[in-house]
């Protein structure tokens, strides 16, 4: 009996493995193109064609449809779906030849390029930023942050490791590079022997309220903005975040004041959020009406984050005392927290911040031809500013092509003056340049060679996207020539 049964317990084992080793299947082909990326559709997955055009591409889960979407700068997408009984076989030849692009009249042109860069391992890219000649890219691992220097060609020329994490880059209207943190900001600069090498340190507040607010340097002046984001999640933002003023501030000049020099508002915006802040005021006023007393707990942060909910604590006043209406009384100063009477209060007040008032106007500051132009994208405008800091000009802007992949974001290549705007389509981030006479942008040619990257930039005439191999578990940075 007991033979019998580990005999058994043999054939089941043997079964398990056969079944185990079927169930993967390897697609492999060749496509005639180096450097076409495939990727499985709606998956973080994928890989991409050698120097010769060959691939494989293992998939595991054999029970549904794989969707194999194949793309490379220059030809035509493609899409391949393999059905689960195709995928019963252990391996599928799917060759094909790519077909060139044709193209119609289009503003900007791209061509394919190999990888420009890729990170130490066990690393990602979080951000990459120009500065002096130079290229500086910031790789993360969980905890801590490491700069890289990079010449124009991706050779290394410096390198510096922190032990905390650093978020993004920032180089501010003086040219200074500083590394963005959650809670406290790094300047840093390379001097003559290729270092890298600390400035200063200071808190994510300062860097929000003081460096944020100057735009550019026009004409003799520093360009500056009202800082209108919240001070704190459950701070009602002035203007609700959909107004947006400039001035300008002379150089060199003692105890120069701001000059006011124009205002931009977000009509549909601002009423979006007039409307849900009298819905709030209504479901508060009930509140104090039902007597609720206010048992609203909270804590002071130090990250400037203002005051965040730590517990909540719903009570019924006595008999003949209602609850205390703070906007009522003019005893309100802001904080959303103090109005969080209710669950349901509470609801609308974090949907409010959440989805309302968390985005700003999008305002684009231009410096075209010696002079000084403002794209309000939410209200598609061109407003000019002259040499003596008054509006010389309005002129709609005009979205010739590509409307709907438009991103109502703007992308400036400083080192050839060239502004674009930026369309995403299946995807693919896209270019079209910008007329700053004409008030035009229409949707150009593909400037990522993969789907979806994580950091997009322009500069001297190349496009950079920064992915993340998930199979060599590198950050990696494509660079495309925009022609």
């Amino acid at each position: 009996m007991e033979k019998r049964t580990i005999f058994t317990l043999i054939i089941l084992l043997c079964l398990s493995s056969v079944l185990f080793a079927q169930t993967k299947t390897t697609v492999y082909g060749n496509l005639g193109v180096e450097n076409v990326n495939i990727s499985i559709v709606n998956t973080p997955y994928g890989t991409s064609t050698d120097a010769k055009g060959h691939y494989d591409l293992p998939l595991f889960d054999r029970s549904e449809t794989v969707n194999l979407y194949y793309s490379c700068i220059g030809y035509q997408d493609t899409l391949v779906s393999l059905t689960p009984k195709q995928l019963q076989r252990d391996s599928i030849n799917v060759s094909f030849r790519m077909r060139k692009m044709s193209y119609d009249l289009q503003e900007v042109a791209v061509s394919a390029s190999k990888d420009f860069y890729r990170s130490g391992s066990n690393r990602n890219i979080a951000d990459i930023a120009f500065l002096g000649g130079k290229i500086y890219l910031l790789e993360n691992q969980p905890k801590t942050s490491s700069m890289v220097v990079l010449d124009t060609e991706g050779i290394e020329q410096a390198h510096k490791d922190y032990d905390q994490l650093f978020e993004k880059f920032y180089i501010d209207a003086f040219d200074d590079l500083i590394l963005v943190g959650k809670d406290s900001c790094l300047q840093v600069y390379l001097d003559e022997k290729q270092d890298i090498l600390p400035v200063s340190t200071f808190s994510r507040e300062d860097y929000r309220n003081k460096l944020l607010k100057i735009v550019c340097e026009y004409n003799g002046a520093y360009i500056v903005k009202t800082i209108v984001h919240d001070r704190g999640l459950y701070w009602l933002k002035f203007n609700h975040g959909k107004s947006q003023d400039f001035f300008y501030v002379m150089k060199g000049v003692p105890d120069a004041k701001p000059q006011y020099l124009c205002s931009f508002i977000d009509t549909l915006g601002y009423r979006a959020c007039q409307s849900a802040w009298m819905k709030i005021q209504n479901e508060y006023h009930q509140a104090m009406a039902e007597n609720f007393t206010l048992e609203s707990n909270y804590v002071e942060n130090d990250n400037g984050k203002g005051e965040s909910i730590v517990s909540k604590s719903i009570k019924k006043a006595e008999r003949g005392s209602p609850g205390i209406d703070l906007i009522n009384e003019g005893t309100w100063d802001g904080n959303l927290v103090r109005l969080a009477e209710t669950p349901t209060l509470l609801g609308m007040i974090q949907w409010y911040c959440s989805m309302m008032a968390k985005k700003e106007c999008q305002i684009v500051p231009l410096k075209v031809n010696g002079l000084l132009q403002f794209a309000d994208l939410d209200n598609r405008e061109i407003v000019e500013i002259g040499p003596d800091f008054k509006i010389a000009k309005r002129q709609s802007l005009k979205i010739t092509s590509g409307e709907k992949h438009f991103q109502n974001e703007f992308l400036t290549d400083k080192a050839t003056g060239k502004t674009y705007g930026l369309f995403i389509k299946n995807g693919m981030n896209y270019l079209g340049l910008y007329d700053p006479m004409a008030g035009t942008v229409g949707m150009g040619q593909k400037a990522s060679k993969k789907i979806f990257p994580r950091v997009f930039k322009v500069h001297g005439g190349y496009a950079y996207s920064v992915f993340f191999d998930s199979g060599s578990n590198r950050g990696v940075i494509s660079r495309v020539k925009i022609e």
